[in-house]
């Protein structure tokens, strides 16, 4: 029997699908730079310094776009903002697939990819954040699981582009990026937005009560180390194999996408267990299963050892983030600049981690940069342990 919905209901459905689609272009966009490294190095010469610099360039325009989407809306709208940055994706890829080569120009293009990533996510759990329970947590798991999809994919097409154009796939690769880009930007000129909270334009006013709201400061914690950890396994995951010699690079190429497939299935099952397992019991399975999984893949030289580790850590930082924002988010529903201020807390470590591991990796090697992630992962769990213990306490001293 077709279940009916009401028109308030449909229009939190339809705004849920048209956001797992701009989310899903956001991951093929967003995550593929991790494997633009090795080609970029064998085309241009560049050092692991420079590689590193390129990655974090695309986590500080990440975390400017956070900042400027928790204010645009203020003054602009939702919309206008959006497209305001959502665009400057397209503009990075063109400055990919042109070939030029000159630091600068590939700088810039890091730079202007991380503002559209940044402005796409807060977007998105800007608009999740006005559904309802267990409707929100449903789709926070959702949408970071299409962003999974496309993060999977998007490998898989630059392997097909390389292996048909050895010397220029990875360009064609930023073309067909770059086109899907545009459908996202299409999207977001049509689609139905929710009413905005705010009613009259500036920032003098916004709510600002969350930063009062200790879940705020938990969850932000947690997204701090997490992605510290995310943006470093990602960016650095098919260079560590490929020089290592662990894996050829088309295997470490592999590697990358059977994370995200992992990732993707996981988020699948979170939003199906939503409601079902409190947040703070699954982050603390989460936290350890990360920690011991991510070891197995920094020591293994197996093949087959590798993929076990691989597939352990993709299950366990699947329902991470969704669940630590899910955690913050009570705080800060339908909030543009309580979701901007959360990433923001979350986005700086992604900044700091890609940079300093490949620092460590130019003076000590890339083993000993790794071991960088390696203690990322412990600082997670650390911090995922006194979310758990502090959220209990006050539960318990209600």
């Amino acid at each position: 029997m077709q279940q009916i919905h009401t028109p308030g209901e449909q229009r939190e459905l339809t705004l849920m699908r048209t956001v797992l689609y701009t989310f899903f272009v956001s991951g093929a966009a967003s995550q593929p730079l991790g494997s633009f490294i090795p080609y970029l190095q064998a085309s241009y010469g560049f050092s692991y310094d420079l590689s590193g610099v390129l990655l974090s360039c695309q986590s500080i325009g990440n975390l400017a776009a956070i900042v400027l989407t928790g204010i645009l809306p203020a003054y602009l709208g939702r919309r206008r903002s959006i497209l305001t940055t959502s665009v400057w994706m397209a503009a990075g890829y063109l400055i990919f697939a042109s070939g030029i080569g000159a630091p600068a120009a590939l700088i810039a293009a890091c730079f202007m990819t991380g503002i559209a990533r940044g402005g796409n996510s807060n977007f998105s759990n800007t608009m999740m954040s006005t559904l309802r329970e267990p409707r929100a947590t449903q789709g926070y798991n959702l949408a970071h699981g299409c962003f999974a999809v496309g993060a999977l994919l998007s490998p898989l097409f630059m392997i097909f582009c390389t292996g048909h154009w050895p010397e220029y796939g990875w360009r064609v690769t930023a073309c067909g990026l770059m086109l899907l880009v545009l459908t996202q930007i299409a999207v977001y000129a049509r689609m139905q937005l929710p009413a905005e909270r705010q009613k009259e334009r500036g920032i003098s006013h916004v709510d600002f009560g969350f930063l009062r709201d200790k879940r705020f400061w938990l969850g932000g914690l947690m997204l701090f180390c997490y992605i510290s950890s995310e943006y470093a396994i990602m960016g650095w995951l098919v260079t560590y194999f490929t020089d290592t010699g662990v894996l050829l690079l088309e295997q470490s190429q592999m590697m990358s996408s059977l994370l995200w497939l992992v990732i993707f299935f996981g988020r699948l099952a979170g939003a199906a267990l939503s409601g079902k397992i409190p947040v703070r019991r699954l982050l603390l399975v989460d936290g350890f299963g990360f920690f011991a999984c991510f070891l197995v893949v920094f020591s293994s030289r197996t093949p087959g050892m590798v993929i076990a580790g691989i597939i352990g850590v993709g299950l366990f930082m699947a329902t991470i983030y969704p669940s630590a924002f899910s955690l913050g988010s009570a705080a800060i529903r339908g909030n543009d600049f309580g979701s901007a201020a959360m990433n923001f807390t979350g986005s700086i470590g992604g900044i700091l981690t890609p940079a300093i591991v490949g620092l460590v990796a130019e003076r000590m090697g890339i083993q000993a940069g790794m071991g960088v992630v390696v203690l990322l992962t412990a600082l997670l769990l650390t911090a995922i342990l006194l979310s758990v213990f502090v959220t209990r306490e006050k539960v318990s001293s209600a």
